[in-house]
Order: C-alpha cells, then structure tokens, then sequence
C-alpha cells in the first residue's frame, strides 16, 4: 500500500548577479544576462551601466554624395564637391543622389562619371568618359577575293569632322563603344581605336578613327549588320554613327591595389578598370596595366561588393565570388556556396579583427574567406530588416531599418541594443564608429555610435530598458527515495543594487523597477524620479522587494536620462547586484 505524506521543506538561498552579460536569449537567458537589453552597454563592467547620449554633429544641407578621405567629409551638392570645406563648382551634373569613390589623387563621381583630380590646384575636374563624339559615318570595308595577289583585309572605321572639340579627348589605345541604327534598332560594337588620321579613303573634311579588327577573323561577315555579304559588296556605310568612352555601368564599385572594382547585375559581370585609371575599363594590350571583365553563372543580383584579404568580394545572397591575383592574366575568381549579403543591405559589410561582418537575410554573419556563420546566436531570432554596419577591433555595430541598432562588444562578447532612426551608412574614421543619418526632410548629421568626442551637441533624453528570462523557472528538487515530488521555488525576496548620477536642475534619472509573477501583467514596484526636489545628486541604494510568492519571475528595469545636449557631463545608472532569495516550498510525495 502506498502512502501519502506532506513535508515542510523551509530551506532558503540567495541567487545573485554581481557580474552582467548581454542579450542571451538562446540558453534559457540565465541570471546576469537579459532577455531585452536596451540602452546599456558593459563599459562598467563587471556592473552594468547605461550609454552616454548620442553625440551629434550636423552636415550641410543639399548634400547628394558623399564619401570620408583622411578623417574629413568630402561631399558633393547639385553644383559641385567640397573638399575640406572649400567648394569647386562642376557644371553638368545631374540631379539625384551620387556615390563618390576614391582611386589615389582622385575622385569618381557617379553616375555623371565625373573625374576630380585633388592633386592640381586649383582642384580640376574633367568628364573623360561623357564626351560624345556624334554625326559620324561608320564603315565597315571587307576585301575577301579568290585571287591569290589580291590582299585579304578588313577595315572599320568612322569618320568624324576634323573640326569637332571633342575629337580631342579621344587617342589611340582607347577602348570605346560606337552606337548606330540599322534596320531600325539600335546597336552597339565595342573596338580599340588604332589610330586616328587622314587616310586616302578618309571623306573631305574629315577625320578617320581607325578601329583594330584583328579581333574579327571572318572577312565574308558585315559586323555592323550582322550579315554575312554578298558577291562583290565589300562596303557597309552607316550614318549617324557616335563614338564615346566605355565605361560599364555597375552597381558595387570599390577600390583595391590602384584599381577600381565593380559589377553589374544585368550582365552578370564582374569588372576591373586599367592600372592607376577610373575610367578606362576597356583597355586589353596583354599587359599587366590591362583593365579585366569576366562573366559569372550564379543566378540572382549582386548585393555588395568588399576588399577583404587581399581579395575582392562580390556578394549575391547565396553565394560570394573572390577575385584574387595581381594582374588581368592572372586573375582568378572562386565562387563560394554561403549565405552572403541581404539585397539592401550592401553597407553592412565592414571587418573587425580578421572577419567579415554582414546582415544576411535571416541575420548578422561572420564570414572567414571561404565559409560563413551566424554571428548573433544568442539573440536567437531573425532579424529581416536591411542594415548598414560599422566595426573596429572591439566594437561591430548594426544599424537597422527600424532604428535599432545591435551592438557586439566583443571584449566581453555581449550583445544589447540601442535606437537610431534614419541611418543610411556607418564608417570607422580615424578609429571611431560614426553613423550617418538623414531625416525624411533631407536633414543629414553625423553622430558618434561608441567612445566619447567633442562633437557639438548630445541628445537631450535617451531611453534605457533591461528585462530578464523567467528566473528560477520550473526548479524540482529530486529526492531520490520519493516517487512522487511536487518541490518548488519560490521567490520571497528581490533587492538590486544601483547607482544614480545626476546634476540637480541640470541633468537627471526617471527609473522605474517592475517584475511579472508567472506570465502575467507588468507590475511597477519600485521608482524614483531624480528631478524631485529631495533627490540625493549621488544615490548608491539597495531597491528591496517581496514580490507576491510564485515560482516564476521576470524583472524590468526602465527610465529615461535627460540633460541639456550642451552639457558637460552625462547622468547614468548603474546595476552593481541583482540578488533574490528564495525557499523552497512544501513537497507532496508518495512512498511504496
């Protein structure tokens, strides 16, 4: 027969929390580490303490690019760029917003493909690849004879007027690209000029830009028409014919080893421009100085574009293409299956001691040079927003769509979150993590995401929230001579110690403590309001609670700071200690 018994069991512990970690929500978040951790950061550490404001600096209105050289903006507007705070005006820019890249001495302004050279003074800026040669008559002449002393030869050419200023810009070795009508569509051919004189069968009042055609073998075929000839027609004529510079239009464009880099999604093609130049992409003389294509066979668009050990990287959203080597006869490109960069989101790349960082589709990755992995495990949900990121060798910050803002501090490998509305790119400068934003009105400012700086203003109120897991959730105590248990904790007590700082009528802490019993309502406990005339300017207190008897138990610390944005010192809290005591509560059981 089997009986039936009920013992008190009065024995008592204290849990406590005097060291603090991040987010943690993949183990069950334990005491010391949070469900939601919002506006804190470990530069207390061991002790948990709340971020300085955000410091802000704004940016000129009517900005359309911009891009940092040597720790300072340079920036174009709808009429010019400046560049250490000076203007030079560009005539013919284009309205709509820009990318600015850097290659030596100068900068590439895209999409107008304009050209600033820093290095003359005054600064000069030129269109090398925007000026149209027009209203030029293109020949193709095929001689193809069965006679043995007749030559066998191909010319292509166009003639253009002797008079045109923008003859002037083109020489011999340019590669460039000749648009022309025939049959009613249009059409295009991609040559190297070979030379550019007056020939015996160059028109009056001419100028003949002879092409190489050692690249068409096929004497029979009518390039320009697309059509083999026929018997005795040598000559094809098409007027209204122009010539301009070739430079492919493309969505990624970095820098690397004195070349620019870039690729298109439309012609799944990856690019390389010439040794030392940003706007000679066409150039093949099978020299090392050569520019480089490439076709690539994945599927789907390209979503970034990086340097990244000695390599350049051109990310699609499920895979990675690596272009390694020194030269166009040996570059070579590895394509690698992983789980590369979300579209929109191609300004989160950034490196932080030795690994590539990104927002994925489902998340925050690391990638190593040949394999990808999840960065933010213990976050432990997806986070589908697009991004742009920054890092240094402690720090990885990714701001998201939505404002929040997910920092990694790898010294003490934590995560928690901050809020950033309308950041549109981030940059390591000199050593420090910015942010640039830019408000729906066009407002654009440049704020600081980690560390202290002289930067003009602070924000004058800043939010701060910190939630635990379900503590003490579900624990038995086995006693192995018992069949049966029912032996619970049970929360009796919870005291945490914190530290508050702030300047009366200058700066001052609202907080407030709330704990859930079992899954229920938030219930405020505790508060204190630091603008109240009695407040203490230092408190260092223990918060005591007896919270209702459960056995499961969430606590909520939550404020707001607030200062004037010119003010010289930060108010802040501080968590010291979490502390909870417990007693375990009567067990029923039954005995054999």
């Amino acid at each position: 027969m089997e009986s039936t018994y009920i013992r008190d069991t009065p024995s008592s512990r204290i849990r406590s929390a005097t060291t603090f970690g991040g987010i943690n929500r993949a183990n069950g978040t334990p005491l010391g580490e949070w469900d939601a951790l919002s506006g804190f950061d470990l530069t207390a550490y061991p002790a948990l303490r709340t971020c300085l404001p955000y410091a802000r600096n704004g940016l000129p209105t009517g900005i359309t690019g911009y891009t940092f050289r040597n720790g300072s903006i340079v920036y174009t507007v709808s009429d010019g760029i400046y560049v250490g705070g000076e203007k030079t005006a560009i005539k013919g820019l284009t309205s709509g917003e820009k990318t600015l890249v850097s290659l030596g001495a100068y900068i590439l302004i895209l999409p107008d493909e304009a050209l600033v050279n820093l290095a003359t003074d005054p600064i000069a800026v030129s269109f090398p690849t925007s000026h149209e040669l027009t209203d030029g008559v293109l020949y193709e002449y095929n001689s193809n004879q069965t006679k043995p002393t007749v030559a066998i030869f191909k010319r292509l050419y166009v003639d253009v007027a002797k008079g045109s200023e923008e003859l002037s810009y083109y020489s011999e070795g340019d590669q460039i690209r000749v648009s022309y009508t025939y049959g009613g569509k249009k059409k295009t051919l991609t040559a190297k000029i070979d030379s550019i004189a007056e020939e015996e069968y160059t028109a009056d009042g001419c100028v003949s830009i002879n092409l190489d055609t050692t690249m068409y073998s096929d004497t029979y075929r009518f390039y320009i028409e697309g059509k083999r000839m026929t018997t005795s027609r040598m000559v094809s004529r098409i007027t209204g014919a122009s010539i301009s510079r070739l430079m492919p239009k493309m969505d990624f464009i970095v820098e690397y080893n004195n070349r620019l880099w870039g690729c298109s999604s439309e012609n799944h093609e990856i690019y390389c421009s010439k040794l030392g130049s940003a706007v000679d992409w066409g150039t093949y003389d099978g020299i090392s100085t050569d520019a480089w294509t490439a076709t690539v066979g994945t599927d789907g668009d390209f979503t970034g574009a990086c340097v990244y050990n000695g390599c350049i990287l051109f990310f699609k959203e499920d895979c990675v293409h690596s272009v390694y080597g020194t030269k166009a006869s040996n570059f070579t490109i590895t394509t690698y299956t992983v789980r590369g960069v979300q579209k929109g989101s191609s300004k989160s790349l950034c490196i932080s001691e030795g690994l590539l960082y990104y927002k994925a589709p489902e998340g925050i990755f690391s990638f190593n040079g040949s394999a990808s992995s999840r960065a933010d495990m213990k976050l432990s949900c997806d986070i589908t927003q697009t991004a742009c990121g920054t890092a240094d060798d402690r720090y990885i910050v990714m701001l998201m769509s939505d404002g929040t803002a997910y920092y990694y501090d790898k010294l003490h490998s934590v995560w928690y979150t901050r809020y950033l509305a309308d950041a549109i790119s981030a940059h390591n400068i000199g050593g420090k993590l910015y942010a640039v934003t830019k408000s729906d009105d066009g407002t654009m400012g440049q704020v600081l995401l980690t560390g202290a700086d002289s930067m003009a203003l602070r924000d004058s109120e800043t939010a701060f929230e910190a939630i635990t897991g379900e503590l003490c959730r579900g624990e038995l105590t086995s006693t192995s001579s018992y069949s049966r248990k029912a032996l619970h904790t049970v929360i009796k007590k919870l005291t945490m110690s914190v530290e508050e700082w702030h300047q009366k009528g200058v700066s001052a802490v609202n907080f407030a403590l709330a704990v859930q019993y079992d899954g229920g309502d938030w219930q405020t406990v505790y508060s204190y309001d630091g603008t109240a005339e009695e407040a203490d300017n230092n408190v260092v207190t223990l918060i005591p609670t007896i919270p209702m008897r459960c056995q499961r138990l969430r606590i909520k610390i939550s404020g707001t700071l607030s200062a004037s944005s010119r003010a010289s010192v930060q108010p802040y809290l501080t968590l010291y200690g979490l502390f909870i005591d417990t007693e375990e509560a009567s067990e029923i059981g039954g005995k054999h």
